[in-house]
């Protein structure tokens, strides 16, 4: 009966090990939203106004904020080397801001945020985000085409990027991906349909600078 407790004890605290290292070395994948842009809110408007305000949205700069208030959600982030960015300037600047020079900043137009035709409708006042969000599920569901690439079009690129980053993080142990609120619930229902989970407090919504940590065990 000694024995037995014995080599039980022996095989609980192996198993601890076990877990620990797989812990330790379990690949994980981080995205986060770019910072608060820095463009005043807009109000009521007609459709055309919505059209300007997106515009000016695309191309503005970010609000200062504290790095060390996201980079502490990045388990390992100091041997972080490449990261994956967006090209639009709300998620270089944030990009830079929160790792500087210390890595290298992997653009991908994949990355730009989901883009869609502002809906034409004259006279008409609205709530400009009643706008975008009319545009934005029209767009969606294939009604409001334009001559932007659309929806399918865009999760067809999002999933060989994320195929690639699946690659990348089996053989690095860690991704941070910096890009869109629309563009990361995209990429967040692909994750989790190729078998990636939330790590233990790692869902962090889709505001301005959330971090959402996936992880995928072995078994």
């Amino acid at each position: 009966m000694l024995m037995f407790l014995r080599v039980f004890k022996f095989m609980i605290l192996l198993l601890m090990i076990v877990r620990a290292g797989t812990a330790n070395s379990t690949p994980k994948i981080y995205l986060i939203r770019h910072a608060a842009v820095d463009l005043k809110k807009p109000g009521w408007g007609t459709s055309k106004n919505s059209a300007e305000y997106k515009e000016a949205y695309n191309v503005a700069g970010v609000e200062a904020f504290t790095p060390n208030e996201v980079l502490q959600k990045i388990e390992n982030h100091e041997n972080l080397d490449t990261v994956f960015c967006s090209p639009q300037l709300r998620a270089l600047e944030t990009a830079l801001m929160l790792f500087g020079e210390n890595v290298v900043l992997k653009t991908d137009s994949v990355l730009i945020e989901l883009d869609y035709p502002v809906v034409q409708v004259p006279v008409l006042q609205l709530p400009v985000k009643g706008w975008l969000f009319v545009s934005r599920v029209t767009w969606m569901v294939g009604i409001n085409k334009g001559e932007k690439s659309g929806y399918r079009d865009r999760l067809e690129e999002l999933n060989a990027f994320a195929e690639d980053l699946i690659k990348f993080v089996h053989r690095n142990r860690l991704a941070v991906v910096v890009a869109h609120g629309m563009l990361n619930r995209e990429l967040v229902k692909i994750l989790k349909a190729r078998g990636w989970e939330f790590c233990e407090n790692g869902k962090d919504g889709y505001g301005n600078l959330s971090v959402n940590c996936f992880e995928c065990y072995p078994f």
